[in-house]
């Protein structure tokens, strides 16, 4: 017998690079996600990973030092009720790695799930997004606990970075009506140490700009969290288009980022920006309705982009 987990991947949609300096932030769960099966193997005292993904079979007896087994044994070490040995995992997901959607969170937060569902734990979702952080420290070393929580809850978080060190201000909460978005690859690999250390240098050579920037950041991603709340799509179309304008002024944009938000607002697109660290990566455009993501993403695969319909339900 065998049971699946799921963890979903997940966007920033507004507030990137602000939330480093204690602004808040909104990020979303997306209808894509990574699933795990895991079944009991008896007579069996190892932990096999076999991932459709990456096209590897990974097993705790003859590789520990993997980082599968790793996530596995920092998350599950303390949990006494838990079976360690005697289990096979198989590990797929409908959306690609290393785009900056959350690819780890998802599949720690999959492995958490799939665990309770076949122990019968009766874990809730606070429980399993515990446990999936776990995993994240293995991964990221000291992650915020965001993409941990977009893929358990499935919804809209809130975030506040506590710049004191304690503990961050996460808070799940619902869209007013689903978003339709196209998720749009650049094509350029971006790096996120060299991005936010860019925007600080940046901010420290022109304080008083930055000020101003970072008050209209802040005023952006409150009205945000009203319109998604009420699912106002119009209106969260402009806070994306105006957020994207503040990510310009403090230097993460790309040429290709601009092109393919000229492209999709030309197609008709409610609004676009980047998601995440920019300098390349991602970019989010919201859509109407289907045909609308239909049309977009025929216009940015003609000039050679990478483009997938994505949904916030």
């Amino acid at each position: 017998m065998s049971v699946v987990g799921k963890g979903y991947a997940k966007v920033i949609l507004f507030g990137e690079h602000f939330v480093v300096y204690g602004l808040p932030g909104i990020a979303s769960a997306l209808d894509k996600f990574v699933q795990v099966e895991v079944q009991k193997v008896k007579d069996s005292d190892d932990v096999v990973f076999d991932d459709k993904v990456f096209k590897e079979k990974v097993s705790m007896k003859e590789n520990s030092e993997h980082i599968k087994c790793k996530l596995f044994n920092a998350m599950f070490k303390e949990e006494e009720f838990v079976q360690k040995k005697g289990i096979k995992f198989m590990i797929n997901s409908t959306f690609s790695p290393g785009g900056g959607m959350g690819y780890s969170a998802a599949l720690n937060v999959g492995i958490a799930r799939a665990m309770n569902n076949l122990f019968e734990l009766g874990w809730k979702d606070e429980k399993i997004n515990e446990v999936g952080y776990k995993g994240e420290c293995i991964s990221h070393g000291a992650p915020s606990g965001i993409d941990n929580t977009c893929a358990t809850y499935g919804s809209l978080v809130w975030f506040e970075k506590n710049m004191e060190g304690g503990k961050n201000k996460i808070k799940p909460f619902k869209t007013g009506k689903p978003l339709l978005l196209v998720i749009v690859d650049t094509g350029i690999k971006h790096d996120t140490k060299e991005a936010v250390a860019g925007v600080k240098k940046r901010k420290e050579e022109n304080p008083e700009e930055y000020k101003k920037i970072f008050s209209e950041a802040k005023k952006i991603v409150a009205k945000a969290k009203k319109e998604l709340s009420y699912g106002g799509i119009q209106e969260i179309g402009k806070l994306m288009n105006q957020n994207q304008e503040l990510l310009k002024k403090i230097g993460v944009s790309s040429p290709e980022i601009e092109q393919i938000i000229k492209i999709s607002l030309y197609e008709g697109a409610l609004g676009a920006k980047l998601t995440g660290a920019g300098c390349g990566g991602n970019v989010l455009v919201l859509c109407e309705n289907e045909a609308q993501q239909n049309k977009i993403i025929v216009s940015l695969q003609t000039k050679g982009f990478r483009a997938i319909k994505a949904k916030i339900n």
